[in-house]
């Protein structure tokens, strides 16, 4: 896009440019034609002055006296008596005249004094102007490069933020950093996602919030149920058909109690993002490089870990927002190597044990544990758990698989 932008900017400068020196050239080779025109005409009568008083004062008109007042780049002509005498100056050349070249004649003493000027005074002062308009063109598309790369780069910074905000979350991010701008469009763009964002969290909510109501809804009716029946088959008195009939229900009991709770699980395990998710190797390589990369600015090494199903695959946002969370935490109260595990059960839970060595980091201020309090509510509302306090001691993130 910045290139398209930057390429724009510059051919609307060049063009622009282009036709103002296309109109100022015209204009300019009327005027020096004009010029011309005056300058011939100037000499012509100069000449026929002096020839005027060459004749009174009854002296030859010859070449030698012709050469005396032909200018530099012109060609004189004394016409009389169907005579010609012509003579050029030193700066004229015959390929130099032609038809369109300034031309005047002055009659005087009974002929015809003519001046002509060759043609290469007025295209040298054109191509002197052409090299001129040349070397303005190039600098000004020059300058209108580097004006464009910069305005483009500017133009087009918040959609690139919109990019990166758009690919987190298709990769199930929340917590995305849209571009503060006043361009209507990106304000649009950025409203769009931050309203699928939000939409996003309220339904991973009430996912969360269905699987807990659901669970207590269909189970307790079940146990109540079953505990009446278990006290029922307790009675002496209870025939042996009526028995065997108890027996039965509570077997569909604990069959229903089993299709409820794979219900409830069901509802916690689906995707957050559908076709987001990603192998647990490469989410443990992403956010280790992560942690590696920020840990190493401040002199501390990691070692990493993966263990368990390599291969069962989650939605790697809500893995890599607790994360970075739990990492400023470990930035701003850990000391020494920090250690990473990821592990994967048989049944998709997501362990990730979190541990620095050295004491802990001595911290002063309100919100010390805000980070681990940011990261514990998003674990909760992805059903899972957070235990421990602070990194020196541990930290334990259990996470179903979603």
């Amino acid at each position: 896009m910045r290139e398209r932008l930057t390429l724009s900017f510059v051919v609307l400068t060049l063009v622009a440019i282009v036709g103002v020196t296309l109109i100022r050239s015209s204009y300019l080779d009327d005027e020096l034609r004009g010029i011309a025109d005056e300058v011939v005409r100037s000499e012509a009568d100069a000449s026929a002055l002096a020839l005027e008083q060459r004749v009174e004062l009854g002296r030859p008109v010859d070449r030698r006296f012709l050469t005396e007042l032909v200018g530099e780049q012109s060609r004189l002509t004394w016409i009389k008596d169907g005579a010609e005498t012509s003579v050029v100056g030193d700066g004229f050349a015959a390929v130099d005249e032609g038809p369109d070249n300034p031309s005047a004649d002055v009659g005087v003493a009974g002929g015809v004094v003519r001046v002509t000027q060759g043609g290469g005074v007025t295209a040298a002062l054109l191509e002197q102007d052409r090299r001129s308009l040349g070397l303005l063109l190039l600098g000004l598309g020059v300058a209108a490069g580097l004006a464009g790369f910069l305005t483009a780069r500017r133009l087009a910074a918040p959609f690139r933020q919109l990019a990166v905000a758009a690919e987190l979350l298709g990769r199930g991010r929340f917590d995305l950093e849209l571009p503060r701008t006043r361009i209507p469009e990106v304000q649009a763009i950025s409203t769009a996602l931050h309203g699928s964002a939000g939409r996003l969290q309220e339904r991973l909510a009430r996912e969360q919030d269905f699987a807990e109501h659901a669970s207590h809804v269909l189970r307790t009716p079940l146990t109540g149920l079953r505990l009446e029946l278990e006290e029922l088959g307790l009675r002496d008195d209870l025939p042996e058909d009526a028995r065997d009939t108890v027996t039965r229900s509570l077997h569909r009991i604990d069959s229903m109690n089993v299709v409820a709770g794979e219900l409830v699980e069901m509802s916690r395990r689906g995707a957050l993002v559908a076709g987001s998710e990603i192998p647990l190797r490469e989410l443990a390589t992403s956010c280790a490089q992560r942690w590696a990369d920020t840990l190493a600015e401040h002199d501390r090494p990691l070692t990493a870990a993966v263990e368990g199903d390599v291969d069962t695959s989650y939605t790697p946002g809500p893995v890599e927002h607790i994360l970075d969370l739990l990492l400023t935490d470990v930035l701003r109260r850990g000391q020494g190597p920090v250690r990473m595990v990821f592990d994967a059960d048989h049944d998709g839970t997501l362990k990730i044990r979190l541990s620095c060595a050295g004491e802990l980091k001595v911290t002063r201020g309100v919100g010390v544990e805000v980070p681990v309090d940011q990261a514990r509510a998003v674990i909760t509302a992805l059903g899972g758990r957070l235990s421990g306090d602070n990194p020196a001691d541990g930290l334990e993130i259990l996470l179903p698989r979603r």
